[in-house]
């Protein structure tokens, strides 16, 4: 077998990546540059197999012909022993083999920084949801298989009233009262109780006691916390601000193996209840002893009677061009005003119509008021409309085959242009079945709508499940958008994030941009599209009309950026 010519040799050392030539031994019989400053030195002679050891792993990895490839991701070795992630390609070029290498540190690296920040809060130090769900299901889990008799507890803290201070004072006295707040708290539990930051302005944690009374004495001390004022530095110099909180209190029944999000929704449950009976106060839920009027049953019933009394909105969010800040597209999300007389946080009602199946019906009918309003805003306004509207899918909506059915044939009742409608999920939504959420995804976008993978970087998938999905867009969740303008580790994400975007044919969006200095910063990386409080909060549908309006006639019908509430 002939040895490659030195021109050929030549042009593989202009090639960007590592380049391996193989004989039919699957020994290297030339290498790159790249290749040989990738691997330390000149691995001439030696097999694949001494480079990437769980190369003969691969299935046919060696029968590989024409233009295919066998593809992976390995450890490779360099000559100094040094072991680094790398991404495989193993292709055919008669008489040889091809290999090339590709570096994957910096990947794993981002990978890895992108799970911290879903593990652990970044504002306040603290465990994020994710990380408290898992201590709290691992604190179950060692009840079920020692058969111990003690007592497992969350406890939730919401702070009242806060989004009065955020709308008042700023959001950077919110950000300052949230730490002040993290600070205390572990001040006033010790150590032993998991504290969590577990979203917005709610805290949690973990009590394992022997007598229920112990978790009531702490949440009391929980809430005890707040007797005094808190001092904010920069947004309050030389005064206190007094904030009080609402807590709810649920135990872990050992009879029936209750798992970590319905724990934590037990608890969240008896908040929302603390809440709506004034704040200040400690609700518990234990439906064995004290039959909370606000159980998951009676949530459920109230969810069923919500759908058949109409008593859900739909808001919309505009999604604009950073650049002039025009309206693009619209995001649909579900508020929920329970019989008319007070508001059902998203965070309470959600999560137990997932556990529940009512997700169903209530996602049938944003998906289908959606379109509807989508229809009639192309119909009345043309082309000064939203190019689209953006509807979430729940996990649950997504495991039913039926769903492309669905979107078809609401499409076709509302009279909607199937280009006009965007489907957004989540990574965890598509990460338990691939291949299934595949099949499922290609339906829909063989209809014509678009799909958009929601909230990046904070759910379970790794980023090389991305290019084997029919995503068309990717939106970079607000938690790395909110700090990428003060911290270097958020804007170097967020940039890798663009990055990763880009690469991949995706249009972006990124979620909770808040300041000028945000959106300048995202225009510079390439990111086009935004949305957040620094241009509009979500509008009742009569807004965005007046919004369309406004680009059809006289500019003095527009609604002022960032002020209209819904």
């Amino acid at each position: 077998m002939p040895d490659p010519t030195e021109i050929e040799i030549r042009l593989i050392d202009r090639l960007p990546e590592a380049v391996l030539v193989l004989n039919a031994e699957r020994r290297v019989m030339a290498a790159n540059r790249m290749a040989k400053r990738l691997l330390g030195g000149d691995p001439a002679g030696q097999s694949l197999v001494e480079l990437v050891p769980n190369a003969d792993a691969v299935p046919d990895i060696w029968n590989v012909t024409g233009e295919a490839t066998a593809q992976f991701e390995a450890h490779a070795l360099s000559k100094d022993g040094r072991a680094f992630p790398a991404y495989v390609s193993v292709g055919a070029a008669l008489p040889y083999f091809l290999v090339t290498l590709r570096d994957l540190t910096d990947q794993a690296a981002i990978e890895r920084q992108l799970v911290e920040r879903t593990l652990r809060d970044q504002l306040t130090g603290l465990p994020a949801r994710a990380l408290f769900l898992e201590q709290v299901e691992q604190a179950l889990l060692r009840r079920r298989v020692h058969g111990s008799t003690s007592e497992i507890a969350v406890v939730c803290l919401d702070i009242d009233r806060f989004k009065v201070i955020n709308d008042s004072l700023g959001y950077h006295a919110g950000d300052e009262l949230l730490i002040a707040v993290a600070r205390r708290l572990e001040e006033a539990l010790g150590a032993g109780y998991a504290l969590a930051r577990l979203g917005g302005d709610e805290f949690g944690f973990l009590v394992e006691c022997n007598r229920k009374a112990e978790a009531a004495i702490l949440a009391d001390a929980a809430l005890d916390a707040f007797k005094n004022g808190f001092t904010l530095g920069a947004s309050l110099p030389g005064r206190q601000l007094a904030v009080g909180a609402s807590v709810g209190l649920a135990f872990a029944d050992p009879g029936i193996a209750p798992r970590a999000p319905t724990l934590v929704s037990n608890a969240d449950v008896a908040l929302h209840r603390a809440k709506t009976g004034g704040g200040a106060r400690i609700e518990i839920f234990e439906p064995a002893r004290h039959g909370d009027a606000l159980g998951l049953l009676e949530m459920e019933l109230a969810l069923r009677e919500a759908v058949d009394k109409n008593e859900f909105e739909i808001v919309y969010q505009p999604i604009v061009d950073l650049d002039g800040g025009r309206m693009r597209g619209v995001e649909a999300l579900l508020r929920w005003n329970r019989a008319g007389k007070f508001a059902v946080p998203p965070g309470v009602f959600i999560p137990i119509a997932e556990q529940s199946g009512l997700i169903m019906p209530i996602g049938r009918h944003v998906l289908a008021q959606a379109c509807l309003q989508m229809a009639r805003w192309r119909r009345d306004y043309g082309a000064a409309a939203p190019d689209y509207v953006a509807v979430n899918v729940s996990a649950r909506q997504l495991a039913r085959e039926d769903m492309p059915a669905l979107v078809a044939s609401t499409l076709e009742a509302a009279g909607l242009d199937p280009c006009h409608l965007e489907l957004e999920l989540t990574e965890s939504a598509v990460v338990d079945n691939p291949a299934a959420a595949r099949k499922l995804l290609d339906a829909v976008v063989s209809l014509g709508a678009s799909l958009a993978i929601d909230d990046f970087g904070t759910g379970q998938s790794s980023l090389s499940l991305l290019p084997s999905l029919p995503f068309a867009k990717l939106k970079i969740d607000r938690s790395f958008v909110g700090e990428m303008d003060v911290d270097p580790n958020s804007f170097e994400i967020v940039r890798v994030i663009i990055g990763l975007a880009k690469a991949l044919g995706l249009r972006m969006v990124a979620e909770g941009i808040e300041r000028d200095s945000q959106s300048k910063l995202l225009l510079d990386l390439g990111c086009v599209l935004g949305q957040g409080f620094l241009y509009y909060r979500p509008l009742p549908a009569r807004e965005i009309e007046r919004l369309c309006a406004a680009i059809k006639g006289p500019p003095s019908a527009a609604i002022e950026p960032g002020k209209v509430v819904a």
